[in-house]
């Protein structure tokens, strides 16, 4: 089967010409495998549990406001239960709710877009990592257990990111991290370290090497005022120095046998989602 045929200068430029079009598109698919092959391996997709658990929990507090209303309005008809006085002041209390509920509900559910957009940024600077890095995007190892923003199993150690969009000044101050000059109220430093101890205890219950495991904070588009740090062993970095993370973290890197063990089991756990 005739292939290519080259044109008039074949190795001008390096154009050729394809005679056949499914033999071009085979061409095509094998420059693909070629190209794929040379990134990571990446399992889940980013931010999908900000973007479907967030509304829920944003929107549930209608429920409560919905059956008040749909009570006082069978309270109201057809024969009244409660006085006109009553009824107006009910109203008034539910449109009260009503709004307040909208202007936290737009703030929180920003909150939960932003942070999507925030791991799916960091996502796809991990895609970029050497063939012998694997990636785990949005992961739950149990049905209910700790939800992972980013797990990557590479020969340098297991590194557990958490992803932070924050908009507001960071700093580090008594080995915390201080969002607008405030401790959030769910501290990510010990939210990272809870998330590395899980990994270690589900690698170690099903029967994994034992391996390094690194709690890593990433925060996107904004560098923390005292620069890239490492605070009570949690490192902190930026999406744009990430990757720098997985060079030269450990002195002889971890045996491709027991990398391809962890990976193997958080794909079971993809896969069993």
């Amino acid at each position: 089967m005739k292939i290519l045929e080259a044109t008039n200068k074949p190795f001008l430029n390096g154009k050729v010409k394809f005679t056949d079009k499914a033999d071009s598109c085979m061409v095509d698919r094998m420059n693909s495998e070629k190209t794929t092959s040379r990134f990571a391996k990446v399992y889940g997709s980013p931010g999908q549990g900000p973007r479907t658990l967030g509304p829920l929990r944003v929107f549930w507090p209608l429920i409560p406001i919905c059956l008040a209303a749909g009570w006082l309005l069978h309270a109201a008809e057809p024969i009244p239960k409660i006085s006109t006085s009553q009824a107006g002041l009910l109203f008034i209390l539910l449109a009260v709710a009503l709004a307040v509920f909208t202007g936290w509900s737009a703030k929180r559910l920003r909150s939960f877009l932003r942070g999507a957009e925030g791991e799916e940024t960091v996502a796809r600077a991990l895609s970029f990592l050497p063939a012998n890095h694997t990636v785990f995007n949005d992961l739950q190892l149990e049905p209910r257990g700790v939800s992972f923003d980013h797990i990557v199993v590479s020969p340098a150690g297991i590194f557990v990111i958490e992803t932070k969009n924050w908009s507001g000044e960071i700093t580090f101050q008594n080995g915390q991290v201080l969002y607008n000059g405030h401790a959030p109220s769910r501290p990510p430093l010990k939210q990272v370290r809870e998330e590395a101890a899980a990994l270690l205890d589900h690698l170690a219950a099903s029967g994994c090497p034992a391996v390094p495991v690194y709690p890593v904070i990433c925060f996107v588009g904004n560098r923390p005022q005292d620069g890239l740090a490492n605070v009570g062993g949690v490192r902190i970095c930026t999406e744009t120095d990430l990757c720098d993370l997985f060079e030269n973290t450990l002195e002889t890197p971890l045996p491709a046998g027991t990398l391809g063990m962890i990976s193997s089991e958080l794909a079971r756990c993809v896969e069993d989602k």
